[in-house]
């Protein structure tokens, strides 16, 4: 071996066993801790000191009881804090079985000088709290919160509405009174409204219509508690069509298998589903009957007798007037503007000529005119022998 590997070697040990010396001094330290034990005798005499080593109990011969301090002596109470420059003693006397591991604090407790206090609970509503008699001085350990239907706890709090919590020093006889916070009501969760019924309702500017008279019509929706597009339509259209958005309802240029008339639907409907219907009438083609002659047009005819009658395939506005007026005075009956399927009229002639006197047979030439509700019209020139 080197001399260099022994000098190694050789401060190896010595570091070595500084490090256990100092081991050794620590432990033989702190097992041999002493922790000073004060007893406060509470009777004017001065507090005694003693020290007790780590982990022991207090020597019995240093315990004072009532052979030395006289037969008021209750007990040794530890200190357990300073509040109010009191001292704040433990709830049970001290326990000389106790190992010490630390510095404390002993206080001699006597008859006499022990005084009690009494801590009432008004529980302003709530469940019932009974009170409590601690020692004064000793922290006031608080009982089990009260309960309250329909309140939250708040704490207790003294006449004077200062709040009193655990570990508080009370001097005197106290009362405490619970404060309540009442908890809200839930809301009630808002009622929906009840939907509006929907409705609908349809009108018509007009309700009859033909190819030969008036062609148009529109439909006219009025809603209540909807939105959105209206839509129209009709049962059939051979006769006529409508424009689903507008209403505007015309007849078809060549209508087909209509000249008998048609009754036809006409619906509305609003966007969720409600539907209101009327009824529109593409009216029969119109024909004129005289003297067992059917007519479908303007047309001539003569009338056989001194009175004569047309008739129409539906009720019809007549109407009557001379096709020629002739240059003397006559008197007749027209009928103007009366509605039924059949008009009957005549012309009575004067007899006498205005310009010679003289009776003579005339002949004159009346019109008659029908017309529907869709406007359709035909009229029939009549030629009339009268005497």
């Amino acid at each position: 071996m080197s001399k260099t590997d022994k000098n190694k070697k050789k401060i190896i040990a010595i570091i070595s066993g500084i490090i256990l010396i100092a081991i050794i001094a620590f432990l033989l330290w702190f097992f041999n801790r002493k922790f000073d034990v004060t007893f406060d005798f509470n009777n004017g005499t001065k507090e005694e000191i003693i020290k007790v080593k780590y982990h022991q109990t207090i020597n019995e011969k240093d315990i004072k009881d009532q052979k030395d301090l006289g037969e008021l002596f209750i007990a040794w109470y530890e200190v357990v804090g300073i509040k109010e420059k009191e001292d704040v003693l433990a709830d049970k006397p001290f326990d000389f079985n106790t190992k010490i591991n630390k510095t404390i604090k002993l206080k001699a407790l006597y008859k006499g000088k022990i005084e009690t206090i009494t801590i009432t609970f008004d529980s302003k509503g709530g469940s019932a709290v009974d009170p409590i008699t601690i020692n004064k001085g000793t922290e006031l350990i608080l009982p089990k919160e009260p309960t309250y239907a329909g309140y939250t706890f708040k704490g207790w709090y003294d006449i004077n509405e200062t709040p009193i919590h655990n570990n508080a020093l009370l001097g005197e006889d106290t009362t405490l009174y619970a404060k309540w916070e009442k908890i809200p009501e839930p809301k009630p969760e808002p009622k929906p409204e009840p939907k509006k019924e929907e409705k609908i309702s349809l009108s018509l500017s007009r309700d009859t219509l033909h190819v030969n008279g008036i062609k148009t019509s529109t439909a006219t929706a009025t809603v209540e508690n909807s939105s959105g597009k209206v839509t129209y339509s009709l049962s059939d259209t051979n006769c006529m069509t409508i424009n689903e958005n507008t209403g505007a309802i015309s007849v078809s240029s060549n209508p087909k298998n209509c000249s008998n008339g048609a009754n036809i639907t006409v619906s509305a409907k609003t966007p969720g589903g409600k539907i209101a219907t009327a009824v529109i009438y593409y009216e029969k083609d119109l024909v004129l009957t005289h003297d067992g002659k059917t007519y479908t047009q303007d047309d001539r005819a003569s009338g056989r007798s001194s009175t004569f009658t047309v008739n129409a395939n539906q009720n019809v506005s007549w109407n009557i007037e001379a096709a020629v007026k002739p240059s003397y005075r006559y008197t007749y009956n027209d009928y103007k503007n009366k509605t039924a399927t059949s008009v009957t009229g005549g012309y009575i002639i004067d007899s006498i000529v205005e310009s010679t006197g003289a009776t003579s047979k005339i002949t004159t030439d009346v019109k008659v005119t029908a017309t529907t509700k869709a406007e359709q019209k035909i009229s029939l020139i009549i030629n009339q022998y009268v005497a």
